[in-house]
């Protein structure tokens, strides 16, 4: 997961080209509403949120609850959605 975030990050460092009108860049993060170890995640997120030239997104996924906490707001749907980002980019595990 760090690895997609890390790509992601990279898409927005400034070009060496003159600046042109542009969309938003989207951001995406892969989370749980459990998931202790992705508060440092959530925080890069609010910062982007804070940024005009970015559109962060969140998407919770499910493969967690198998922990015995379920997360309310995961749906498998953004669990493919991840799994087909690793995929095409070759990124790894989720």
């Amino acid at each position: 997961m760090r690895g997609a975030l890390f790509a992601c990050l990279l898409m927005l460092a400034p070009s060496a080209a003159p600046a042109a009108p542009r969309s938003p860049v989207i951001v995406e993060l892969y989370t749980a509403q459990g998931c202790a170890s992705c508060t440092g995640a959530g925080e890069v997120m609010e910062t982007l949120a804070a940024r005009r030239d970015v559109l962060p997104l969140t998407f919770s996924v499910d493969y967690w609850d198998y922990l015995g906490w379920t997360d309310t707001l995961a749906r498998p749907e953004f669990v493919i959605r991840q799994k087909t980002y690793v995929t095409r980019f070759d990124l790894g595990e989720p």
